[in-house]
C-alpha cells in the first residue's frame, strides 16, 4: 500500500470510526488517531507523526503507560468488522493491530568476555537479562509479563548479539515497541534510557 492510499484509507477510517464530518475531525482523540495510524503504517502526516510521538512519549521511562489506551477513543460504528463502544471483541481481525504491539522494558541486557577461563582455555562469556514484554490480550487488557532477549524483535541490533558464540560486548538499557500494521508488516521503535 503506498503512502497516500495509506493516509487515505487512515483519514477516512478517522471520519467513519468516529462519527465525524470533516470540520469534527480536526478534534479528534489522539488515541484513535494511534489506532488508525498504526494500523496504517504511520503515513506520512501531521496527525500520525504526532500519534506516534505520542506513542514514545507513553513508553519512555518511567513509568512506562500503555502505549495506545484504547478506551479513550470513543467508536460508535455501523460498518461491519468494526465493533462499536460497549463491549468490544478485542479479538476480533479489526483489533490485530492492537495485539501485535509489545513493548520490552529492557531493564538490563549485559554480556561481555571476562579474564577468566573456562576448563578449554576460553575466555568465559558472562551473559544477564532482565526484561518485561507488555502487550494487550484478546480482552484488550495490557498485561506484563517477564521475558528475555529472544522476545525482542529479531532485526534489534543488541538482540543480534546476545548469545552469539564470539561473545560481542552488549550494554543495553531501553524500552523497545513493536507492531504490525493492517498490511502484515512488522516494524520497531527503541529508545535508550
Amino acid at each position: 500500500m503506498s503512502a497516500i492510499k495509506a493516509a487515505s484509507t487512515v483519514s477516512l477510517l478517522a471520519a467513519i470510526t468516529l462519527g465525524a464530518t470533516t470540520d469534527e475531525t480536526e478534534a479528534y482523540p489522539i488515541d484513535c488517531a494511534i489506532l488508525l495510524c498504526l494500523s496504517g503504517g504511520w503515513p506520512a502526516s501531521t496527525e500520525c507523526s504526532a500519534a506516534k510521538a505520542e506513542v514514545i512519549r507513553r513508553v519512555t521511562p518511567t513509568p512506562i503507560e500503555p502505549p495506545l489506551q484504547i478506551w479513550r477513543c470513543p467508536m460508535g460504528t455501523g460498518l461491519s468488522g468494526l465493533p462499536s463502544s460497549g463491549g468490544v471483541d478485542f479479538g476480533a481481525p479489526a483489533f490485530d493491530a492492537i495485539r501485535s504491539i509489545r513493548v520490552s522494558d529492557i531493564q538490563r541486557l549485559v554480556q561481555y568476555e571476562t579474564d577468566m577461563l573456562d576448563q578449554n582455555g576460553e575466555p568465559i562469556c558472562r551473559r544477564f537479562s532482565s526484561i518485561r514484554t507488555g502487550f494487550y490480550n484478546a480482552e484488550g487488557d495490557y498485561r506484563w509479563i517477564p521475558t528475555g532477549a529472544s522476545s525482542l524483535p529479531a532485526s534489534y541490533p543488541a538482540a543480534r548479539l546476545f548469545g552469539d558464540d564470539d561473545c560481542p560486548s552488549v550494554y543495553e538499557r531501553a524500552v523497545v515497541i513493536e507492531w504490525r500494521d493492517i498490511e502484515g508488516r512488522r516494524d520497531f521503535e527503541a529508545i535508550d534510557y
